[in-house]
């Protein structure tokens, strides 16, 4: 006989729920950075957007993005690793494009810093993969 794999809340190992609650105050945070993203503009790719644009990025890459991860998280779903790298590489890529293009206007440190934990994010992920199968 098949045993259903446990979901919720308990059976998450320790790193995952620490990544779970990081990724929930990163979403809060992005809900309240969409009006200063918006009137700043947001650099995606080597161009700045600006407005709707720019909102529209932050709410789908910052907010559902991770709620769509979060949910995958506690239901256990296989989909979820790779798309966690996916949204996660996006946001790998753009601070290599952001460090080669945009790295005068705003300095080494706020680029680097956030690609950073996007890549330990990804080894806690990758590391815990089994969990999801």
């Amino acid at each position: 006989m098949f045993m259903k794999a446990e979901k919720g809340w308990r059976s998450i190992p320790l790193s995952l729920k620490i990544l779970f609650a990081v990724l929930v105050l990163w979403v809060m945070g992005s809900v309240f950075a969409i009006p200063m993203r918006s009137e700043l503009g947001l650099p995606f790719f080597g161009l700045y957007f600006y407005g709707i644009v720019a909102g529209l990025i932050v709410f789908l890459l910052d907010i559902v993005a991770p709620i769509t991860f979060l949910f995958a998280l506690l239901n256990r779903k296989t989909w979820s690793v790779p798309f966690a790298f996916s949204y996660m590489g996006i946001f790998i890529l753009n601070s290599v494009v952001a460090f080669f293009t945009i790295k005068e206007q705003l300095g080494a440190i706020p680029i680097i810093m956030p690609a950073l934990f996007n890549i330990i994010f990804l080894i806690v992920i990758y590391t815990n993969r089994n969990y999801f199968k």
